[in-house]
């Protein structure tokens, strides 16, 4: 059978799909390949990778499941002779070595390494589709964001590179996303996956209500409200019962270590950058839709309060919750000049979430 022929533009499309897709996967491996190396992703005694995916680590890392479970299904179809072949490469190689990875566990931190670059692959695709969602910006232009996000993601280290972050990213992104589309069907079941992937999820049910506002209590939205606030307690309550007996307390407390004094100087560096980052944002608030503004001050202001007193105030991967819609407003503050403008609110537009059945 004679096909037609492919003209020009068609190939040309494909062709550059299949460079981003490209782009999309070299991008991804850089903040892994930096994080294993400097913070790393092990080291931490009340965290380890073997502790935390088989459900040993201290609180509160313990009840951050969702990527353990992963790990623990990949370990669960793995054949033994594939795990017995891991242990041999890492008992032979340098690399593994200096980064201290213990060769018993090498199938632990082989499954963790895959689980966490398909999910910073995913956060990458899912926030150029909330680029575009939220944004009236071409698609190079959006590529080319996300991009520099994923280079200069390893910014944001500090500590130590915890094997849920980018699951966090991707969730929280995708969760954020379905949420302005009011896509429920596959809301739900991301909101439910966030929070089993860490506590902080719940800020969703902030962003939701922040940006409903006044609507919140309206016969439409109460019951999105209720459901989400059953879903996120339900889920943090269920994994602190199961991990009560884990050592370490609910949550660890960091004022002192915040108040003690001025952080190193790459720590300024970063806080710098957050209040630039910050300052940015805010300066696209006025243009930007109500979704975007109240969103990002609905889920940044908590989460700088609470990383006062639970965690390093210069680590910046305790705002990620807040980079998907804070990387807009910075987008959308920046890129006037060239024709990015914020897609409104009004449920008819195209691009907009559907009027909520009443």
């Amino acid at each position: 059978m004679n096909l037609p022929p492919q003209n020009e533009s068609s190939r040309g499309s494909g062709a550059f799909v299949v460079a981003w897709i490209v782009a999309c996967l070299l991008a991804a491996a850089w903040p892994l390949a930096v994080g294993v190396v400097r913070p790393g992703i092990t080291g931490y005694e009340r965290a380890l990778l073997p502790d935390m995916v088989h459900g040993r680590a201290h609180q509160p890392f313990v009840k951050r499941q969702l990527v353990p479970l992963a790990v623990r299904a990949i370990l669960a179809i793995t054949p033994e002779s594939a795990d017995r072949a891991l242990r041999n490469v890492f008992e032979r190689s340098s690399v593994v070595r200096r980064l201290r990875w213990p060769a018993a566990d090498a199938p632990e931190f082989v499954a963790a390494l895959a689980v966490m670059y398909a999910s910073m692959v995913g956060f990458l695709l899912v926030l150029k589709k909330l680029l575009r969602t939220l944004l009236t910006i071409p698609e190079t232009a959006a590529r080319i964001v996300v991009l520099v996000v994923a280079v200069v993601l390893p910014i944001t280290f500090a500590g130590k590179l915890y094997i849920y972050d980018f699951a966090q990213l991707l969730l929280f992104t995708a969760a954020l996303l379905c949420m302005c589309e009011r896509r429920w069907g596959w809301y739900y079941p991301l909101l439910a996956l966030a929070c089993l992937n860490k506590e902080t999820s719940v800020l969703l049910i902030a962003v939701f209500v922040g940006w409903m506002g006044r609507r919140t209590l309206e016969r439409g939205n109460l019951p999105h409200v209720v459901a989400q606030m059953a879903i996120g307690l339900s889920i943090c309550g269920l994994l602190a019962f199961v991990y009560r007996d884990n050592p370490g307390a609910t949550t660890e407390y960091h004022l002192h270590r915040n108040l003690a004094g001025p952080p190193t100087m790459l720590g300024q560096v970063r806080l710098a950058l957050l209040a630039a980052g910050f300052l940015l944002a805010v300066r696209g608030t006025p243009r930007a839709s109500a979704f975007m503004a109240r969103g990002f001050l609905w889920s940044l202001l908590p989460l700088l309060i609470a990383t006062f007193f639970l965690g390093y105030i210069d680590e910046l991967r305790d705002y990620y919750e807040a980079l998907p819609l804070g990387l807009c407003l910075v987008v959308l503050s920046i890129g006037g000049r060239w024709g990015v403008c914020a897609r409104d609110d009004h449920p008819s537009h195209s691009n907009r979430p559907r009027p909520v059945r009443r």
